[in-house]
């Protein structure tokens, strides 16, 4: 029985069916071995970032290239296989100066942002789970995660924009979480003329710093020379309001964002009980009638 396989397997046909064997068995594993690793690195990446450690978005460049260095060492291992495959790429590899040139024209691109996912890896412009503004389109969102071609940001309407590498690195970005993850958002209110300016600004900054989420930024020095908790000002003198202007410190920017709804409902209410009169535009409407005749 050995025999009669070793005999069929020296045939052609037998020599065929061996290879495809091969490589059909390769495929599978490599496939396999790539989900594993994916799989295992993404768990890795997911540990990081719920850790809070800044290796979560170096690991998560890693992943990409793990996962192709598997596919392209089964690749080659398909190609040595198979002697037909395995010719045509020894003749494109010895012929292959202006396939070379074409080559590299074509991926130009691809590898730029290759280059580019290495450089935001080493400088750190910014990391997976930074909020950033793509400041050219005025894209904002969290980076989610970034590729070996793309950096993928998920807007706070929970769609995703995929930004090659290369504009990435090339862009101004604005980051909210560089360095330091407190954020500043500015509330402008108007009241009329005829409402006490000073009883307005004092509810406006008591309605602020009554908010948990509001973050005292004051120095102790600051402190102890009596400068107020919550900053509000007299921005402009409108055509129909005296515009008011708090500044709203909270620990980073999602935080900050619901600190400003919250304020801004507190405010309307507080205003509507205390006879603050939130400006709105009027229109008087001024009839004659034509003169009597004598």
């Amino acid at each position: 029985m050995l025999a009669k396989i070793e005999e069929f397997m020296s045939t052609p046909a037998g020599r065929f069916l061996g290879m495809a064997g091969l490589a059909i068995l390769t495929a599978v594993l490599t496939y396999i071995a790539a989900q594993t690793v994916n799989r295992l690195m993404r768990k890795l990446v997911d540990r990081q970032r719920k850790s809070g450690s800044s290796l979560a978005t170096v690991t998560g460049f890693v992943r990409y290239i793990a996962v192709a260095a598997v596919y392209f060492a089964g690749g080659m291992v398909i190609i040595g296989a198979i002697p037909l495959l395995s010719s045509a790429v020894h003749t494109l590899l010895t012929a292959g100066g202006v396939i070379a040139v074409v080559a590299g024209l074509a991926a130009q691109e691809a590898l730029g942002s290759v280059v580019s996912g290495v450089m935001i890896l080493l400088f750190k412009p910014f990391k997976m789970g930074d909020v950033v503004r793509y400041v050219d389109s005025d894209i904002t969102g969290t980076v989610e995660e970034i590729t070996l071609h793309h950096t993928a940001v998920r807007t706070v309407e929970n769609k995703r924009v995929i930004i090659p590498n290369s504009k990435m690195n090339s862009a101004i970005i604005e980051n909210a979480d560089y360095a330091d993850s407190r954020i500043c958002v500015f509330l402008t209110v108007g009241v009329s003329y005829e409402s006490d300016l000073k009883k307005a600004k004092e509810l406006l900054a008591a309605e602020v710093a009554r908010q948990p989420s509001y973050l005292d930024v004051r120095t102790e020095q600051q402190k102890h020379d009596g400068a107020p908790k919550v900053t509000v000002v007299v921005l402009e003198l409108a055509d129909s309001s005296v515009t008011l202007r708090a500044s709203l410190w909270a620990k980073d920017n999602a935080t900050a964002f619901a600190l400003k709804c919250a304020v801004l409902e507190g405010i309307k209410q507080t205003y509507d009980r205390e006879g603050i009169e939130i400006a709105y535009p009027h229109m008087q409407i001024v009839s004659s009638s034509p003169s009597a005749e004598g």
